[in-house]
């Protein structure tokens, strides 16, 4: 099971469920460094930072003031804004050591032994399970130039209590026998390795390196990070051991599917690359695109969003160059090519910007991102479609470019009725063109348009975001990445506002038109295939296991309801991660509930199918969405699919809807079946694992 403490995860022993690290909680806790600053000027890097999930205690230098040392925290919850009395630093290339003591509210830093900083803080942090300690950048979210620390780094400390003066001032580099520190670092070999044995190894990063018996950072783009996080063990769903899955970006080529993604929470975000050839296992492979250009530049920040393609033999990688530091402009259209997809060469020769005369052109208020490039056969011409601004309104458009050769880029009007959409994937099924972005699509008969919203043109949420597809020559395949929560709390999704950037890779999954315009949704047939070992069918629906009144039946190998009472429930047992495929027969005015880790209070996360109403209902513990205008083909049993594993839940309903969220607060449970209203029958129903 899963404990909180304060919106904490404790401990977790669900069976390939894990936390890295698995830390007791600390709020009091003492942070000791020994550094050597080797730019005095420099601004806003940590030397020593504890972060967990959206919060973040470091010894940040320069952020506010110049040359000051300060508690660095989260949007500064728990640091004082007023730091004129605060001394600056002057000892360039000097050794000295810093200590940050949290006791209870009160925040408190030393240098060497006087104190230089000190504030009350209204709620101190919690660390524990899952907490990175990062060493040169802020915060592992971070990503700007004024994150990063220069100077060098002989040893550091973490202390899971708050230290006394006297403690302090008795410490003694490379002995810590009357300390007992939680986690020791001295930079004695090339790798970064915790001499305690509580946190894993640190990555080096960006030119981050041990040399001497320090830490080396150049204040640039270097830091070291210990990796961390929730983890748990898939057969269907993909993670980086670092950082998380982001913004997709697929690729069907050489005859496998290829997923390029932002990696999130590394500083300057890169593009990963991973393949697979059966859409469950996935080779990850050299990183594609990396921060490596001047820090004014365009290649010197975030390598956003974009696109892949091939044309004629080279892969075109087009991406978006965002750096708030380029003076001309925040974002621009970047290319990079390949003969092989896995070694890539830029091209800064082809840049693409903003004309101002159609697309907002001011450097910093503006967008210019996620290019889409595709050939656009009717008009025989390549395409670039980019979430851009109004040069007039300054609105959110879908803007167009168009080229002869991939190389000189025109200006065209943007998409009518359109908008601005976020990762942008356009494609024709049959006649009807689709324009997929952020958490919804548009349709049309003409891709410049007019784009209008189907009656439901939602692929998957609230679980769900960024999706984009790749054709296989017989398939578009869809994914997207299923957002993370805060440690055990069911109720922080991407509705509430507080949900992450990134997470894990969905299962992907299958587009396929639909209705007046709409695209129906369904798992791939590869994620079916591997939940193959059965371990629970209809002939496990126990009539002892009935309630209210036993109203469910077997018949002839079918279990039917008719709700002659409010609710009526059959219960299975089920393990904790399992394939669900169910079909079932409507009567228009039924309701079908399935709940999934259904506890013996009654809590669950269900899904509530209502035919006659054209609705599908996704609830947990607090929460609920839903979805209008999902009708079904009743005129069949319609097949209800769910995916239960570790901590997501992906639910595809009549091979058209598809409705995910993430699993915090329930390991495990039974499998519930409850109906209302007319009545359903149950013709098929099959629980079965990965063996």
């Amino acid at each position: 099971m899963i404990t909180t403490l304060a919106g904490l995860l404790l401990l977790a022993v669900e069976p390939g469920l894990s936390v890295e690290p698995n830390l007791p909680v600390m709020r009091d806790k003492t942070l000791v460094v020994w550094v050597s600053v080797a730019d005095l000027d420099s601004r806003g890097g940590s030397v020593l930072t504890l972060d967990c999930m959206d919060s973040f205690d470091g010894l940040v230098y320069g952020e506010i003031r110049p040359r000051v040392w300060m508690p660095g925290s989260d949007r500064y919850a728990r640091t004082p804004r007023d730091q004129a009395a605060w001394p600056q630093e002057t000892a360039s290339g000097q050794t000295v050591r810093l200590a940050a003591v949290y006791a209870g509210r009160q925040v408190t830093v030393y240098r060497c032994d006087e104190v230089v900083a000190q504030g009350t803080v209204e709620q101190p942090a919690a660390f524990g399970p899952g907490t990175s300690v990062v060493f040169g950048l802020r915060h592992r979210a971070a990503g700007r130039p004024d994150c990063y620390f220069a100077g060098s780094i002989d040893e550091a400390r973490v202390y899971a209590r708050a230290l006394t003066v006297d403690e302090l001032r008795a410490l003694t580099p490379g002995d810590v026998r009357a300390s007992n520190p939680l986690g020791w670092w001295t930079f004695d070999e090339p790798v970064v390795r915790d001499r305690r044995g509580t946190f894993p190894d640190a990555e080096l990063h960006d030119g981050a390196v041990v040399r001497d018996g320090k830490l080396v950072l150049d204040g640039k783009r270097a830091y070291a990070i210990t990796p961390a996080g929730r983890r748990f063990t898939s057969p269907i769903h993909y993670r980086p051991r670092v950082g998380c899955f982001a913004d997709p970006i697929p690729l069907f080529a050489q005859g496998a599917y290829h997923v390029f993604y932002l990696q999130g929470e590394v500083g300057w975000c890169p593009w990963q690359h991973v393949r697979s050839r059966d859409l469950l296992t996935w080779e990850e492979l050299p990183t594609a695109l990396r921060s490596d250009g001047a820090a004014d530049g365009p290649d010197g920040g975030h390598m956003f969003t974009g696109s892949v393609m091939e044309h004629d033999g080279t892969f075109y990688a087009w991406y978006t160059g965002h750096n708030p530091s380029n003076p001309a402009g925040l974002e621009v259209v970047r290319l990079a090519t390949s003969r092989d997809t896995l070694t890539w060469t830029k091209q800064p020769e082809v840049t693409v910007a903003p004309d101002g005369v159609i697309y907002a052109k001011e450097p910093r208020t503006r967008d210019w991102r996620d290019p889409y490039v595709f050939y656009n056969e009717v008009e025989k011409c390549f395409w670039m479609v980019v979430f851009a601004n109004d040069a007039k309104t300054h609105a959110g458009v879908q803007g167009l470019m168009t080229s002869p050769d991939l190389k000189t880029w025109t200006a065209q009007p943007p998409l009518a009725g359109a908008g601005g959409q976020e990762c942008p994937d356009v494609f024709r099924i049959g006649n009807t063109w689709y324009l997929i972005g952020g958490d919804h699509y548009l349709s049309a008969d003409n891709p410049r348009g007019p784009w209008h919203a189907p009656a439901q043109n939602v692929i998957d949420r609230p679980g769900v975001y960024a999706g984009k597809r790749q054709f296989d020559g017989q398939r578009h395949i869809w994914t997207g990445w299923a957002w993370d929560g805060q440690p055990g709390a069911d109720g922080v999704l991407s509705d509430s506002g507080e949900g992450s950037w990134g997470g894990y890779q969905c299962l992907p999954r299958e587009l396929v038109a639909g209705d007046a315009g709409q695209l129906y949704c369904r798992p791939v047939r590869e994620a079916v295939a591997a939940f193959s070992q059965t371990v629970s069918t209809l002939a496990d629906a126990n009539p002892e296991l009935h309630a209210n009144g036993a109203v469910w039946r077997m018949d002839a190998g079918k279990l039917t309801a008719r709700a002659s009472r409010p609710g009526s429930t059959c219960r299975f047992d089920v393990p904790a991660s399992y394939y669900l495929e169910a079909e079932v027969a409507f009567e228009p005015a039924s309701t079908l509930t399935v709940a999934f880790r259904e506890q013996n209070d009654g809590r669950a996360y269900m899904l509530t199918i209502e035919p006659g109403a054209d609705r599908l209902t996704l609830s947990a513990p607090g929460q609920t969405w839903t979805r209008e205008h999902c009708a079904l083909d009743l005129t069949r049993p319609v097949k209800v699919q769910a995916f239960v594993v570790g901590t997501m839940l992906e639910c595809f309903v009549g091979e058209r809807w598809a409705f995910s969220r993430r699993m915090y607060g329930l390991s495990s449970g039974k499998l519930g079946l409850d109906v209302r209203g007319a009545g359903a029958t149950v013709t098929a129903l099959r629980v079965a694992v990965k063996p």
